[in-house]
C-alpha cells in the first residue's frame, strides 16, 4: 500500500538561490505534490506526519562515483546496504563493467535494488578486472565503439558516460591514446542523441601524461575525477595554488569531481582547495566493497564530513551531493530536487557537532566540526530507512 506523508517544519534548500527556509513537504502516491510554508494535516492533506523540526529535508543524496557490481566483480558493493542507510537514493557505478558484461550487472544488480543506480560504461570490454594481473585493458584498439554504442542504445536511461583511467599502473606506454579514443566514441554516441560524457579517473600520472594534456582533450560536461588526489603531478602547483590550465578547463565547462575514496585526497589538498576557493562540482565517495565502512574513506557521509572539517561551506557540500550531480548528468527529472511532481526521494538529515579526529592515508589529521547524520530515507514515497531514535 502506498501511504501519504507530510514532513513538517523542516529546512528546505533552494540550491539555485542557496536560500534555506522552513517548509512542509507533502508526498502522495510516491510523488512530491506540495512544498509550502504550511500544509494542513487534516482533510485532503491527511497523511502520516513526520516532524522535521530543526532538520534538513533534502532530496535523496546522490553518490556519483562508487562501484556497485555486487557479486559479479570483486570491487562491487551492495548498493542498498551501502546507500539507503546513508540517505543515498541515487548512485552511479563508475565503470566497473564494460560492454561485454554490463548486461549481467544490469540484471543481477540494477533492476533488483531499491536505490536508483546509474552507470558509466568502461571503455575496456570487460571493465575493471580487480585482482587480475592486468587490472584494466587500456589498448584503444580494443575499445569497440560499435559495441559501446549498442549498450547506450539498449540502456539510454542508465548509462551516462564512458569511463577511462589515467594512471601509471594502467596506462603503460599508451599515453593519451586511450583518452582520445574514448572521446571519439563519446562524440559518436552524442551525435546519435544519447547522453554520454567522458569520465577520466586521474591518479599518479606517468611521465608522458600531464594534467594539462588531459584537460585539453576533455569537452564541456566531461568529468575530471579525483581532482584533489595528492600523488605525482596534481592540479596544484608547487606553491599549493590551482594551476591555470585547471581554471581554464573549468571556465569552458569541464567538471571537477573530488571522488575521495581512500587514497585520492588529503587534508592538505582539501584545505588548499578551500583557500583557493576552488570547490569541486561534485563530491562523491569512490567506495568499493573493500573500503565500505572502513576508515579513512568509507562512505559519502565520510567524504562530506572531512570536506567540512577542512573548512568547506555546509550548503556548498550539500549542493554537491544532490542538485549538482543531477543537473550535470541529466537526471534532474528524477533526482536532485524537491520540485513538485518529482519522485519522492527524500533524506531527512541532522547535522551534529563533533570533536572527533579524522585521518587521511597520507599522515594528515584534522579535528572535525560536524557530522551529517541521515535520520530517514524515502525512496519513491516509501520509507526505506529510519533511525530507531527518530520517532
Amino acid at each position: 500500500m502506498q501511504y501519504d506523508f507530510l514532513f513538517k517544519n523542516g529546512w528546505v534548500v533552494d540550491f539555485e538561490s542557496m536560500a534555506v527556509s522552513k517548509k512542509d513537504v507533502l508526498v502522495k502516491k510516491g510523488k512530491i505534490v506540495s512544498v509550502a510554508e504550511e500544509i494542513l494535516e487534516s482533510g485532503e492533506s491527511q497523511a502520516f506526519v513526520i516532524d522535521a523540526s530543526q532538520k534538513y529535508v533534502l532530496p535523496g543524496l546522490i553518490d556519483e562515483h562508487t562501484h556497485l557490481n555486487y557479486m559479479n566483480n570483486a570491487m562491487g558493493a551492495n548498493a542498498d546496504l551501502l546507500c539507503i542507510p546513508s540517505g543515498i537514493t541515487t548512485a552511479f557505478d563508475a565503470g566497473t563493467a564494460g560492454w561485454s558484461n554490463f548486461d549481467g550487472f544490469y540484471q543481477t544488480n540494477i533492476v533488483r535494488g531499491t536505490a536508483n543506480v546509474k552507470a558509466y560504461l568502461h571503455a575496456a570490454p570487460y571493465g575493471m578486472m580487480c585482482g587480475c594481473i592486468h587490472q584494466e585493458n587500456h589498448d584503444p584498439a580494443d575499445f569497440a565503439g560499435d559495441k559501446i554504442m549498442e549498450s547506450f542504445e539498449k540502456y539510454p536511461n542508465i548509462l551516462r558516460g564512458i569511463k577511462i583511467r589515467m594512471c601509471r599502473e594502467t596506462l603503460g606506454d599508451f599515453g593519451y591514446a586511450p583518452l582520445e579514443r574514448a572521446v571519439e566514441i563519446a562524440d559518436q554516441i552524442e551525435r546519435k542523441g544519447y547522453f554520454c560524457k567522458v569520465v577520466v579517473h586521474v591518479h599518479d600520472l606517468p611521465k608522458n601524461v600531464g594534467v594539462s594534456g588531459i584537460l585539453s582533450r576533455l569537452r564541456a560536461g566531461d568529468l575530471f575525477v579525483h581532482v584533489f588526489q595528492p600523488a605525482g603531478e596534481t592540479v596544484f602547483d608547487e606553491e599549493g595554488h590551482i594551476r591555470q590550465c585547471v581554471r581554464e578547463a573549468r571556465a569552458r565547462g569541464v567538471l571537477m569531481d573530488c571522488s575521495n575514496g581512500r587514497p585520492h585526497w588529503s587534508f592538505d589538498t582539501l584545505r588548499w582547495a578551500r583557500e583557493e576557493e576552488f570547490y569541486p562540482d561534485i563530491i562523491s565517495s569512490d567506495v568499493i566493497r573493500f573500503s565500505q565502512f572502513l576508515s579513512p574513506g568509507f562512505s559519502l557521509l565520510h567524504a562530506m564530513a572531512v570536506c567540512s572539517c577542512a573548512g568547506w561551506d555546509t550548503l556548498e557540500i550539500l549542493k554537491r551531493v544532490t542538485y549538482n550531480p543531477a543537473r550535470y548528468l541529466g537526471i534532474l527529472d528524477e533526482a536532485g530536487t524537491l520540485d513538485v511532481g518529482k519522485p519522492a526521494d527524500i533524506c531527512v538529515m541532522d547535522i551534529r557537532p563533533t570533536g572527533q579526529v579524522f585521518h587521511d592515508m597520507h599522515g594528515g589529521s584534522c579535528r572535525g566540526n560536524q557530522l551529517f547524520v541521515p535520520l530517514l530515507t524515502m525512496k519513491d514515497g516509501e520509507i526505506v530507512f529510519r533511525q530507531i531514535f527518530y520517532t
